[in-house]
């Protein structure tokens, strides 16, 4: 009976733990949740806008250049990150990608300019930026 359950587990488990990329997503994926709820929290806190900006394989957060209200211009003047040293960023590992509605940016009430759903890729892993609220669950 050991016998039996052990080949079972080596059929049908032992496969899902080779591959690296299952892992290398969910982890990408948490990370780029936190990020995207740190520029939430980040903007209501200081008062100012934070834009997230998204591509295919990487994340950034950006203040904006000169004024808060309304931004004049975002790109230049990035968040600094609140653990590591230098900006806010990151990008995804080989065979992961991002899926979304484009960049965007959190008002100073937390409100995003822009709402709907990022996916990370393979997996299809999203998260929902709420439209009014800019909760990200």
């Amino acid at each position: 009976m050991v016998i039996v359950v052990l080949g079972a587990l080596a059929i049908f488990v032992a496969p899902r733990f080779t591959s690296k990329t299952n892992f290398d997503t969910l982890s990408f994926f948490q990370e780029l949740k936190t990020a995207v709820r740190f520029a939430h929290k980040l903007s209501i806190a200081s008062g100012c806008e934070v834009q997230v900006s998204l591509t295919a394989s990487s994340y950034s957060l950006f203040y904006p250049n000169t004024a808060c209200n309304p931004p004049d211009a975002f790109g230049t003047n990035p968040v600094s990150h609140p653990v590591q040293s230098g900006a806010y960023t990151g990008s995804s590992p080989s065979g992961v990608s991002i899926a979304s509605f484009g960049t965007f940016f959190f008002t100073a009430s937390g409100a995003p300019s822009s709402s709907g759903t990022i996916t990370v890729n393979p997996g299809g892993r999203q998260m929902v930026v709420n439209p009014l609220t800019g909760f990200v669950q």
